[in-house]
């Protein structure tokens, strides 16, 4: 199995979102995109997380050029 160049465990960070059915805060890491609360069991949806393209150094070689610059282009125009 091949590894995105730019994941490293090493750098995880950690935020919190709250809960949108009680409230209280979800831990997660930023390799999360969702999680039940332990509160309450309800999913808790992290923010849309930046691609790859808006942030790691090897994208464009793990992409490919021509992909690169295809999703470049889409994210510019969001």
């Amino acid at each position: 199995m091949s590894r995105c160049p730019g994941q490293d465990m090493r750098n995880l960070t950690i935020s919190y979102h709250p809960c949108p059915e009680c409230g209280k805060p979800v831990e997660f890491f930023s390799d999360e995109m969702r999680l039940h609360c332990p509160h309450c069991r309800a999913w808790v949806h992290r923010d849309r997380a930046p691609s790859c393209i808006e942030w790691c150094k090897g994208a464009k070689e793990c992409l490919g050029a021509e992909l690169y610059a295809k999703l470049a282009g889409e994210i510019k125009k969001k």
